[in-house]
C-alpha cells in the first residue's frame, strides 16, 4: 500500500506542485516509494503467523497417521487375526477414534502378551488419552522384556513427554532459520500508476523483488495452578528479525509479547490476555502497540466443532522517520471482534474458520476504516512426519474519509491473501539416503518449511492496488524443558 509520495507532498502548495513532483519523481521517487506505513502492519500478523506455524509443525510431526480400509465387520470375521486387528487400529486412529483403538489393542495383548511393539502402540494411545498412570505401567512392562534398541529409544522418549505433562510448569523455547524472496517487496502499484489531486503520475521505476534474511526466537511458559476454576497462567514472548537485501527500509525488527490465564466455568473457558509490540523499520522505532483482549471457546454440536469468540482493543503509537515523515497520522485505537471454530475431521485432517470486523479510529480520517474479514486454515498430516498448511483470507476495507491531496474519493479495498505450507523432518530427508528413514536422531526434531504464498490488494485507488508472490523456507526447532 503506497502514498508515502502523496504524505511528503500533502502539504505542499498546489502552483509548485508539478515542479516538485517531477524533481522527486526522478531523484527519489523509488527511494520513498519503498517504504509505506501500511508495510509495518502486516508485520504483527506476519510474526504471530510464523511463530503459530513453529509450534504447530512441533506437535504435527508427532501425530500417526495410520492404515485405512480395515472395518470393523473384518475384524469380527477374524477375531483372532492379530495382523487385521492391528490394521484396524491404525484405521481407527487414523480416524481419530483413539477409545476404541485403545480398546482393541488391549484386546490384541491378551492374546499376545510379549508383542512390545503392540503395547508400545497401547502405551502411546494411553498417553493420548492422557491416562498417564497406566500407560507407564505399559512402559514398565515393556522395560522387563528388554525391547530393541528401536522401542528402548521410544520408551525413553514417552517417559520424558509424560514426566512434562505431569509437571505443572511447562516451558518451551523455538528458534526458526531461513529466507523469503518477494516479487514486489515494495508493494509497488499495478500499472506504475500514483494519483495526486486525482490526476495520474507515472514513476520512472517499478516493482523491486528482494531476498530477506529472517530469525524468529520465541519462548513459551505456562503454569498449571491446580485449582479447579483459574486452571493456568500463562506468557510468550517472539522476536523477529527480517534484513532485505535491497529494500532496507523495510529491514525489521520486532518485539511480541502476550500473557494471560485461563479460567474455566461451566459454560465454556475464558482467556484474558495483555499484548504488546514493539517495531523498529531499518533500526530506528517505527510503533509501538499495547492492547487488551478476551477469549471465550467452548466444543459445540457434541464436541465436534470447539467454538470461540474473541474481542481484542488496542492503542497504536507511531514515531515519524526519515522515511515516514507523517507516520504519526496513523496513530489511535483499534478494535476486532473475530468468531469461529476449528474441527477435527479425523487424526490427520483439522480445518478452522474465522470471522471478523475490524476497526480503527487514526488521528487522520483517511488512515482509519472499518473492515471485515474472514480466513480459512486447513492442516493435513502426511506419511513420515510431513504435513501440509493451507490458508486463504479475504478482508474488505471501507476508510473513514477521503485524503483530498490523493484523491476526493474515499477509499476501499478488497485484500486476499493464499499460502501452503510443506513441512518435513530434515531426518526424513536425511533418510532418503541412509539405512534408517528416520534419519539420524538429531536431525529429526528440526522441521523444514516450505511456503508458497500470493498477496492481492484491489482498490478504487491505483496508489494501493499491487500483488506480490511470496517464497519461503524455514528450519524450525524446539525444545520442551
Amino acid at each position: 500500500m503506497h502514498h508515502n509520495l502523496a504524505m511528503i507532498l500533502r502539504r505542499v502548495n498546489l502552483p509548485c506542485l508539478t515542479t516538485l513532483l517531477a524533481g522527486l519523481l526522478i531523484s527519489q521517487g523509488t527511494a520513498l516509494a519503498q517504504v509505506s506505513p501500511e508495510a509495518a502492519e502486516g508485520v504483527r500478523g506476519e510474526t504471530s503467523e510464523q511463530v503459530s506455524r513453529t509450534t504447530r509443525t512441533q506437535s504435527l510431526s508427532e501425530r500417526a497417521a495410520g492404515i485405512s480400509g480395515i472395518v470393523y465387520g473384518d475384524v469380527l470375521a477374524s477375531p483372532d487375526d492379530p495382523t487385521l486387528n492391528l490394521a484396524y487400529v491404525k484405521g481407527l486412529i487414523a480416524k481419530g477414534n483413539v477409545q476404541l483403538a485403545a480398546a482393541t489393542t488391549e484386546r490384541i495383548l491378551l492374546q499376545y502378551p510379549e508383542a512390545d511393539d503392540v503395547r508400545l502402540l497401547y502405551a502411546i494411545l494411553l498417553y493420548r488419552m492422557d491416562v498417564l498412570d497406566e500407560a507407564s505401567v505399559q512402559l514398565d512392562i515393556l522395560e522387563m522384556h528388554k525391547p530393541s534398541g528401536a522401542i528402548k529409544a521410544e520408551i525413553a522418549r514417552y517417559r520424558d513427554l509424560i514426566k512434562q505433562r505431569l509437571n505443572p510448569l511447562k516451558r518451551t523455547a523455538a528458534i526458526s532459520l531461513g529466507m523469503h524472496f518477494d516479487s514486489n517487496r515494495n508493494t509497488y502499484p499495478d500499472n506504475d500508476t500514483f494519483l495526486i489531486g486525482d490526476n495520474r503520475f507515472v514513476l520512472p521505476d517499478g516493482e523491486v523483488d528482494d531476498w530477506g534474511r529472517i530469525a524468529i526466537g520465541s519462548f513459551q511458559i505456562a503454569k498449571d495452578t491446580g485449582k479447579q476454576n483459574l486452571q493456568q497462567v500463562f506468557g510468550d514472548m517472539a522476536f523477529l528479525y527480517d534484513d532485505q537485501v535491497e529494500v532496507d527500509a523495510l529491514d525489521v525488527n520486532a518485539l511480541l509479547v502476550n500473557t494471560g490465564f485461563l479460567y474455566r466455568t461451566v459454560y465454556g473457558d475464558l482467556l484474558p490476555s495483555v499484548h504488546a509490540s514493539w517495531i523498529e523499520l531499518d533500526n530506528k522505532k517505527y510503533s509501538r502497540d499495547y492492547a487488551v483482549s478476551l477469549r471465550g471457546q467452548r466444543p459445540m454440536f457434541q464436541s465436534k466443532i470447539q467454538a470461540f469468540m474473541e474481542i481484542t482493543a488496542g492503542w497504536r503509537k507511531h514515531n515519524n522517520t526519515s522515511a515516514l515523515l507523517f507516520a504519526d497520522e496513523q496513530d489511535g485505537n483499534y478494535q476486532r471482534i473475530e468468531m469461529g471454530g476449528s474441527q477435527q475431521f479425523n487424526a490427520t485432517t483439522s480445518g478452522r474458520l474465522t470471522l471478523a470486523y475490524n476497526s480503527v479510529d487514526a488521528d487522520e480520517a483517511y488512515e482509519g476504516y472499518d473492515g471485515f474479514d474472514v480466513s480459512l486454515n486447513v492442516t493435513k498430516i502426511l506419511p513420515r512426519g510431513t504435513f501440509l498448511l493451507a490458508s486463504a483470507s479475504f478482508e474488505k476495507q471501507y476508510y473513514d474519509g477521503n485524503d483530498p491531496f490523493v484523491s476526493f474519493r474515499t477509499r476501499e479495498d478488497r485484500d486476499w491473501q493464499v499460502d501452503l505450507t510443506y513441512g518435513v523432518p530434515v531426518g526424513t530427508i536425511a533418510g532418503l539416503f541412509g539405512e534408517n528413514p528416520a534419519g539420524p536422531e538429531p536431525l529429526r526434531q528440526i522441521m523444514l518449511n516450505l511456503t508458497a504464498a500470493y498477496d492481492n490488494s484491489h482498490s478504487n485507488i491505483p496508489n494501493y492496488q499491487y500483488d506480490n508472490f511470496r517464497g519461503q523456507f524455514m528450519f524450525n526447532r524446539a525444545w520442551d524443558f
